[in-house]
């Protein structure tokens, strides 16, 4: 078997450990299960999130990589070192995607892993600047009309209280912002991403995006994904609201049973809008998490909000925490899919620097035994694994490869 999991037999597997029962009740506490999702910045940390997918009853895992991480892969001038006066007549999205979609396909073969999902991950679409003047593209869509019809589903939902004023020709700002280079380059490098790497699940980050445009645009990659691509089988994570940065001192509020409420009734009208099988929303978490800073879970907003999604819709679209490395605790079920990369990425440089610190003598008098490939393909890899593990750990989801197969049907 052993072949990467599509969208639609991973969208199975979260049906099968969906939080809610068929009367709308939480399961109890040991049935529910969430997914790690590990971003993966390179050839390595792939293998080892593989590797931890193909351990004992083997694991269901998603392995995530991101619109930064493509690029760096793909090598990017000014994203990766290179030698001034250096040309690159290349897209280092898709090199990068295409480049991490062989390998991962690759290892998943070769470590027999039959649980493995590849995600897209933190595709930020441009930020929006009602101040700029956007350069245009001409673009066959009809822009004028994707605003007009969130605007118009928002207010006959009744959710008009939570848009932003569109006085002062914002709703043109916003068409020119659709029909701009930036965002019609995006549009282009997340379709073609998506074509080269086939994932199950794939996430357009739209932080700090008014809810209008949000809507808009989330609606508008749904409908390049499904009708222009036919792609039936990706899994969509729509994004509403945002989740901060460690250190930007921003208090997280919690609501009140009046702000839930409201909030609830848009996160739902949001999924049946887009069509998401996913979504993201700010439950206290912080990207980029330092070692000692742990945050908790808003468990109240995140019952209510991901039950009146089902209620109203009749969909379970998958809570999918960002910010994982820093959470206090993983909220099994109602967390979907746990999102960790910080905290990889720190473990494997610690397990480096401990390595070259135990013997620096060695290593600066050029000893090959020290400084050799060992260091990625034994140390940082193994550092990775060990990490990996730590986390699924809290999850429930591990060894839960017998589970998911008959889920499957396998």
């Amino acid at each position: 078997m052993s072949k990467l999991l599509t969208g639609r037999q991973l969208r199975k597997i979260f049906d099968h450990f969906c939080p809610f029962d068929e009367d709308g009740n939480l399961k109890p506490d040991d049935e529910q299960v969430t997914l790690l999702a590990a971003n993966a910045n390179n050839w390595w940390q792939t293998r080892a999130f593989v590797q931890l997918a193909a351990t004992g009853k083997q694991s269901p895992i998603i392995v995530q990589f991101s619109h930064n991480a493509n690029t760096k892969i793909g090598g990017a001038p000014g994203k990766v070192f290179a030698p001034e006066g250096l040309g690159y007549r290349a897209n280092a999205v898709i090199n990068g995607g295409r480049a991490m979609a062989s390998w991962i396909e690759m290892e998943a073969e070769a470590w027999a892993a039959d649980l493995v999902a590849v995600s897209l991950d933190h595709f930020a679409v441009p930020k929006f600047d009602a101040e700029k003047d956007y350069d245009q593209r001409a673009v066959a869509t009809g822009y004028a009309d994707v605003v007009d019809a969130a605007i118009a589903f928002l207010e006959a939902k009744g959710l008009g209280g939570a848009m932003e004023d569109m006085s002062g020709g914002l709703r043109d700002k916003y068409v020119a912002y659709l029909t701009s280079d930036e965002y019609q380059q995006f549009r282009s490098d997340f379709q073609e991403t998506v074509i080269v790497i086939q994932p199950a699940w794939g996430m357009i980050d739209t932080e700090g995006i008014p809810p209008v445009l949000d809507f808009a645009i989330t609606r508008d990659i749904a409908d390049a994904v499904r009708g222009e691509l036919g792609n039936h089988d990706m899994m969509l994570e729509a994004e509403l609201g945002e989740t901060g940065q460690s250190g930007d001192e921003i208090e997280y509020h919690e609501m009140s049973d009046e702000e839930l409420d409201e909030f609830a009734e848009l996160t739902a009208g949001f999924v049946e809008y887009t069509g998401a099988e996913g979504v993201a929303y700010d439950i206290g978490m912080k990207h980029a998490a330092k070692a000692a800073e742990k945050h908790e879970p808003d468990v109240r907003k995140l019952e209510t909000v991901q039950k009146r999604i089902i209620d109203n819709t009749g969909v379970y679209a998958a809570f999918a925490q960002h910010g994982g490395t820093g959470a206090a605790e993983v909220t099994k079920g109602l967390v979907g899919k746990t999102n960790v990369n910080t905290q990889f990425l720190v473990d494997g440089s610690i397990a480096r620097y401990k390595h070259f610190a135990a013997d620096p003598d060695a290593v600066m008098g050029g000893d090959k035994k020290i400084c050799g490939t060992d260091v990625e393909t034994e140390v940082y890899l193994k550092a990775n694994y060990e990490s990996a593990m730590s986390r699924i750990l809290t999850t429930g989801s591990f060894e839960k490869g017998p589970e998911c197969m008959e889920a499957l049907g396998w």
